[in-house]
């Protein structure tokens, strides 16, 4: 059974469940909608809302707050992978996962 997990950095939420998890396509279809349309990471419904894409005019991504993250891109590892984040004051939080 496949685990899923949320990729927000900090948030323990995990789910064999499909339907408990939210897909983030990394570009956005609103802005390449045939461009890695199988490039996503996981988050929970909470902390999907709280992806912010500055390109994006419309839908949820489009809003900005105080938590809101950029997924700045996706590396991989010697143990897995890291996904690299900036808040909306241009800290860097990176976040490893193993494979």
């Amino acid at each position: 059974m496949k685990l899923y997990i949320c990729h927000y950095p900090g948030c323990k939420y995990s789910t064999t469940c499909r339907n408990k998890i939210d897909f983030h396509h990394i570009v956005p279809r609103e802005l390449w909608p045939r461009l890695n349309q199988n490039v996503t990471l996981t988050f929970c419904p909470t902390h999907h809302r709280l992806i912010y894409h500055p390109e994006c005019k419309t839908g949820a991504h489009s809003i900005k707050s105080e938590d809101s993250l950029i997924i700045n891109g996706i590396y991989r590892t010697t143990k897995g992978y890291s996904v690299i984040f900036h808040d909306i004051y241009g800290h860097e939080i990176s976040n490893d996962f193993d494979k």
